[in-house]
């Protein structure tokens, strides 16, 4: 099935705080030329602004107490006393409307809000429209909208008043509203949604406050939803700020950001469209998606902890013994080699990672362990962070480039922090070892970031601007040190994202059910990986989609170490049909070592060999997605909302979802289920694991659904229904 065609109404409305003084007003109420008074607004010197290209508008005007003016598909009415403002379609399509009062400054956090109330055109010109605003309180201020492309249009508004520290916006909703995205956290209550998940949230986060700050270990951020009216709302930079998305009052959308010190100014952006649109229009404001190499499609293999042990020696190689046990039993069962991960501590040093060198105690012959796994067939794959430890830690020091007040976080708008780190892990990646890692397992870039606003930092920036940025500062240095060592290969995934993360490499995976606290030393966990934190895993999957980024898996069968075999058992067959499927965490998860009874578990062998098998049998049409993805930015994993809008029954299904549009996912989260209820939307849909039973849909159907059965639709007509391997698995179960 091919992606309903998109309506017309595709907008990018970029609205932003604009600072600078104001310009004489226009006498004309017709078009002036552009020239070169026309640019970017003054927000791109904002803390993580965006720079987005300019274009005319094809036509505006001044119309008594109204502007007008069109961009592509875009029409833009401006009331002027009261500000109000109205996006719209070619076709007259009200897409998004800011009522009289809804913009807002405030002077300090919990004070009244300060509403624009009127407007007065200062430049009415084909790349700009400047007005002259005035808030509630008699403060002047700056509004200027300007076309970005051809469905692309940025408001910009700016007050020069240093006492303002706040900004926002205000918006009617309707009860039939939906709104997606934002973080991959279920709610932004930390024990509820990672600690000790429970059964709370959805796709839709109406009636939720969500914080915009990025927060570990779910730690996957952008300042962009989407709602079933057909709009996204990116908000630019890198401040802190909250969503209230109908907490306060259910009649009413907002949110509130602290306003960038520097630049005394703020950005938001609008996409409109269907939620296809809404994606293509992000990605080409913030960045293609990065297409990573296909080696990333097959599983991964890890542990949180590999122990030294007596070296187990293979094909004349001493190596680790728990590495030597999954090479063998890997052999054994004729399970297909994947990606091996080394997660910390695999290095020597503080921590296990004071210097990029694998620990020889623990990795007897590190250069003979990586060729041996690369001839079996497996890439390789190590931890990172930024962390400076041990003899990086004194250079960093000398070097004056550390954090304000931290022993360990570099400074990494610091150029000598950025050329030091880049350095050591290209001097690594070309190394006698490294040249025989593949990729990067980013974490930690979001625990213990000094992020107040007195952490002043080498760029002039505050910890406040800097918190959110501070993932994507490090990836750019990764990013960097791969495409110079690793041009045709080299990937990451990182666990911290924000806006600009999405361009860079892939992210993430998240500690589900992790540990009571962050500090250094970490805290116990508190307690077994649960279903619970399977469910929250079908939500954070599918909010990724909404957040513009294509590529997420999480640690099958939970960080911690699962109390239940079942648990291992169902988040391998949802592994199995994510963009990653990552077997990493702090208890073995392996079927020949398992945490539960019996530790050699024959039914989950089953099962496990079953769906890595199907996971690497759709490597070649997840490849073919993350290409799409690159050109448009559709995601991989696709909630049911996106191919079919108008179907009440889809808006918020958190427990199905499409991988592209052929296969339909109808995954098992509870423990001891042995039937669901499936929802197949419109169009034929044929059983995965029985060709010969077809289902027309739309159709509610209660599947039995035995331990390693997960119902899987193909779309009727799909290359995937003549995929031999594909066909083979079916069969075989």
């Amino acid at each position: 099935m091919r992606p309903p065609r998109r309506r017309s109404l595709a907008v990018a409305v970029a609205l932003g705080l604009a600072c600078g003084a104001l310009a004489t007003p226009a006498s004309a109420g017709t078009t002036q030329s552009s020239g070169s008074a026309c640019g970017d607004p003054s927000v791109a010197k904002a803390s993580g602004a965006l720079r987005p290209p300019a274009r005319d508008f094809s036509a505006a005007h001044r119309d008594g107490n109204r502007v007008t003016a069109r961009s592509g598909r875009v029409r833009l009415a401006v009331g002027l006393d009261p500000l109000a403002i109205t996006i719209s379609t070619n076709r007259g399509e009200i897409v998004r409307e800011i009522q009289a009062g809804g913009l807002y400054v405030k002077r300090g956090e919990g004070t009244a809000p300060i509403p624009v109330t009127t407007a007065e055109p200062a430049r009415i010109g084909r790349c700009a429209v400047e007005l002259q605003a005035r808030f509630g309180d008699g403060t002047a201020g700056t509004v200027t909208l300007q076309a970005q492309g051809d469905d692309t249009v940025s408001l910009s508004l700016a007050v020069d008043d240093t006492s303002v520290t706040h900004w926002g916006e205000q918006l009617v909703t309707s009860p039939d509203e939906l709104v997606y995205g934002l973080t991959a956290r279920t709610v932004d209550d930390l024990a509820a949604s990672e600690t000790a998940p429970q059964a709370v949230g959805s796709l839709n986060r109406k009636g939720e406050r969500v914080k915009m700050y990025v927060t570990p270990t779910i730690s996957q951020y952008q300042p962009f939803y989407q709602s079933s009216k057909g709009y996204g709302l990116l908000v630019d930079g890198t401040l802190p700020g909250v969503y209230d998305l109908g907490a306060t009052d259910p009649a009413i959308l907002s949110f509130e950001f602290e306003l960038d010190p520097q630049a005394h100014a703020a950005r938001y952006f609008v996409f409109a469209g269907d939620h296809y649109r809404q994606n293509d229009a992000y990605s080409r404001l913030t960045g293609r998606p990065a297409v990573p190499p296909k080696d990333v499609f097959l599983h991964w293999q890890g542990y949180d902890v590999l122990p030294p042990g007596d070296p187990v020696v293979v094909d004349g190689v001493p190596l680790n013994p728990t590495v030597a046990d999954d090479l063998a039993r890997y052999e054994q069962y004729g399970i297909p080699p994947g990606i091996y991960h080394f997660d910390r501590p695999w290095a020597v040093g503080t921590e296990g990672i004071g210097e990029f060198r694998f620990d020889p105690a623990r990795f007897p012959d590190p250069v003979g362990m990586l060729k041996l796994l690369h001839a079996r067939g497996w890439k390789t794959q190590v931890w990172i962070s930024e962390w400076v430890l041990d003899e990086r830690a004194a250079k960093a020091r000398t070097g004056g480039w550390l954090a304000p007040g931290s022993e360990r976080e570099p400074d990494l708008t610091n150029p000598e922090a950025v050329r030091s780190i880049r350095k050591d892990l290209e001097d690594f990646l070309r190394g006698p070892e490294g040249r025989y890692v593949d990729g990067f397992f980013i974490d930690r870039t979001e625990e213990i970031v000094p992020s107040s606003a007195g952490d002043v930092y080498h760029d002039g920036r505050t910890g406040r601007q800097i918190h959110n940025a501070y993932p994507v500062l490090m990836q750019r240095i990764v990013r960097d040190a791969l495409n110079k060592t690793r041009p045709d290969g080299g990937w990451f995934i990182t666990r911290g994202s924000y806006t600009g993360t999405t361009s860079l490499g892939m992210n993430g995976w998240s500690d589900t059910h992790s540990r009571t606290g962050v500090a250094i030393p970490e805290q116990p966990d508190t307690g077994p990986s649960t279903d619970l934190g399977l469910r929250s895993v079908l939500i954070s999957l599918q909010r990724e989609a909404f957040m513009g980024q294509p590529y997420y898996g999480t640690d099958v069968g939970g960080y911690t170490s699962f109390g239940d075999r079942e648990v291992f058992a169902r988040w391998l067959e949802v592994g199995a049909a994510s963009p990653l499927m990552i077997l990493d965490g702090k208890a073995p998860r392996t079927p020949w070592n398992m945490p539960t009874e019996p530790t050699f578990d024959q039914e989950v062998l089953d099962i496990f060999t079953r769906y890595v098998k199907l996971h690497h049998a759709l490597q070649p049409y997840l490849v073919g997605l993350s290409h799409d993805a690159r050109r448009t930015g559709a995601p991989l994993v696709r909630p049911l909302a996106y191919n079919y809008p108008r179907d009440p029954n889809v808006a918020d299904r958190w427990d199905e979802w499409q991988l592209g549009n052929d296969l339909l996912v109808a995954p098992v989260w509870e423990s001891g289920a042995r039937s669901r209820s499936v929802y197949l939307p419109k169009g034929a849909w044929v059983d995965f694991w029985d060709r010969s039973r077809v289902v027309q849909g739309p159709v509610e159907i209660t599947e039995d659904v035995p331990l390693g059965r997960m119902p899987l639709y193909v779309q009727q007509g799909s290359p995937l229904l003549q995929d031999k391997q594909l066909e083979k698995l079916a069969y075989a179960s």
